[in-house]
């Protein structure tokens, strides 16, 4: 958590120590000197080591026992999500960048690490919703349905999933176009089409 007032400069708030220096950047240097440590997940850690909040490092723990706690992060909160899903499972990770490779390959983003890592399942279900509907459905039907997908569902890869279907999501917009502007001739590009699909569906 980072408290700041709305005066404050960003800059500064970006580059106090409390910021700089967490529990979790102190875990991935932590896990850099010992191997004890990186046989334990994050969420594990405090059963071994102790956060010292004066000089904001850990250290092992010599007596009594402790639960770790994380910060609860709703399915929709995105990376934040991902992220506290990956802490749950890796061990010994030393940096964002190690937390984000999965069998050697360093993934763009926590969400695209934990489908490598096979923790969030694939939108096969969402893909053949619509391609299903797209049989008997209107576009305008099927971007309702597209958006709610998106409101209401767990959907892993919406970009990928647009454009697997995007063409039955727009099938309608060209005769749309062609009843705003009373012309039957005209015709619109691909990127056009796309563009007032997303626009609707937005």
């Amino acid at each position: 958590m980072v408290l700041f007032r709305d005066d404050d400069d960003v800059q500064e708030v970006a580059t106090r120590s409390a910021i700089s220096r967490t529990m979790l950047t102190e875990w991935f240097k932590t896990n850099q000197e010992s191997e004890v440590a990186r046989s334990l997940t994050f969420d594990q850690f405090p059963q071994q080591w102790v956060w010292n909040r004066k000089l904001k490092r850990w250290t092992l723990r010599k007596q009594g026992f402790a639960i770790g706690r994380m910060y609860y992060a709703h399915p929709t909160s995105g990376e934040r999500y991902c992220l506290r899903m990956l802490l749950n499972c890796v061990k010994g990770v030393t940096s964002y960048k190690h937390l984000r490779t999965v069998d050697g390959r360093e993934h763009n983003t926590f969400k695209d690490a934990c489908i490598a890592m096979g923790l969030l399942t694939d939108d096969n279900e969402w893909d053949q919703a619509l391609e299903k509907a797209g049989v008997w459905a209107s576009g305008r039907q099927l971007r309702d349905m597209f958006a709610s997908m998106l409101m209401f569902c767990e959907v892993t890869n919406p970009k990928q999933l647009w454009h697997a279907h995007w063409e039955s999501l727009s099938d309608d917009i060209e005769a749309m176009t062609c009843c705003e502007r009373a012309d039957p001739t005209i015709t619109l590009p691909e990127d056009a089409l796309k563009d007032r699909a997303l626009y609707e569906i937005d």
